[in-house]
């Protein structure tokens, strides 16, 4: 199907309804990152190699089975998480219902509004020219955040690859922000943008889906505060944001234009993540973009099974959320104070 025709408002489209409610807003239960040791020690201890693959984003554990883990290993995954962005797995011995039981360890598990199976998406591979206008397919994302409360940790194990191709590239929102300039910091923070499922809704029922919401429309701070780092994240989607509430068209438009870029151009806070059969990534939507490389394989070879669950409503705290680079500043000022003081805390003179 064209991707012109796919987004029409349709007889179909103008049609159909909806066999579910619209979502509620909730409050979720106490992220498991705050039950954590902060140190991690057991879930590390169980690792015979960490690897972490840059330095903004991307760690990978070997030798840990998720399917063996404490919940005090659990919590300990989930803050690890939250601080590097997504963690990686390779060789999972994971059954779908443990990766379900995994998943509502942490939370409610949340519902793609297309999703067939309420407690997870099949993932499968993708094809078709990616640079055909309306093609969003190789376009980076955060799963559906038009949602009151969108997914916050996210995992997807894949069942079968193929030999080359379908890989997943990951990047980070936290890092994104950081390297904006102090000008452009101010200017984000503090505006809104509006999350659509609009699109995604007419293009589903267009191609034959059954979607079990009606479309949203949700507006949501540009620039967040995660909820267990307290880092300043930039929160932007250009899967589902339409405009910046604050901004005229025109400014919005540019703006929103200049993110798009500042997201290609982020190779140095990017990880990309080769497949395996067996593979795991969990990663923190909160904070991540992602987008998978399509073409160039058997897309019949690509499945994955995806599990994830409600976060927070997003939210802008200034007063209590940092930058990357000032939270690397503050720890190195904090580090130097301490070193300068004896056993008892008394100043150390330097004879």
């Amino acid at each position: 199907m064209a991707f012109q025709v796919a987004y029409e408002l349709s007889a179909g489209v103008l049609d159909y309804k909806p066999p579910d409610a619209p979502l509620k807003e909730f409050v979720p239960s106490r992220d498991r990152a705050f039950f954590a040791d902060p140190n991690k020690s057991s879930l590390l201890a169980q690792a015979s190699a960490i690897d972490n693959l840059t330095p903004y984003v991307g760690t990978e554990l070997k030798g840990v089975q998720l399917n063996q883990l404490t919940d005090a290993q659990k919590d300990e995954l989930a803050l690890l998480v939250a601080e590097r962005g997504v963690v990686f797995f390779r060789d999972q011995d994971i059954t779908l219902e443990q990766q379900h039981a995994l998943a509502s360890y942490y939370g409610i598990q949340d519902r793609d509004p297309n999703q067939q199976d309420p407690r997870h998406v099949t993932i499968i591979g993708r094809e078709g020219n990616i640079r055909a206008y309306g093609n969003n397919s190789g376009v980076f994302h955060s799963d559906h955040s038009f949602e009151l409360n969108p997914p916050s940790y996210t995992l997807l194990r894949m069942v079968k690859t193929p030999p080359n191709g379908g890989d997943t590239i990951f990047t980070s929102q936290a890092a994104l922000y950081d390297k904006l300039s102090p000008t452009f910091q101010k200017t984000f923070e503090g505006l809104h943008a509006i999350h659509s499922s609009d699109k995604g809704y007419a293009a589903s029922i267009n191609g034959g889906g059954h979607p079990y919401r009606a479309p949203i429309n949700t507006s949501h701070p540009l620039v967040r505060t995660h909820p267990v780092t307290r880092l300043k994240v930039l929160n932007y989607n250009p899967s589902f944001i339409t405009r910046i509430s604050e901004l005229n068209a025109q400014e919005s438009h540019h703006m929103l234009a200049f993110l798009r870029e500042h997201v290609l151009q982020a190779d140095d806070l990017t990880v990309r993540w080769r497949w395996t059969p067996g593979a795991v990534a969990f990663w923190d939507n909160r904070a991540i973009v992602h987008k998978a490389t399509p073409g160039g394989y058997d897309i019949t070879l690509r499945e994955g099974k995806r599990t994830a669950i409600f976060g927070e409503r997003p939210f802008w705290d200034p007063e209590h959320s940092e930058s990357l680079s000032e939270r690397i500043k503050r720890l190195e000022l904090e580090k130097g104070a301490s070193e300068t003081k004896g056993i008892h805390g008394e100043p150390v003179l330097n004879n």
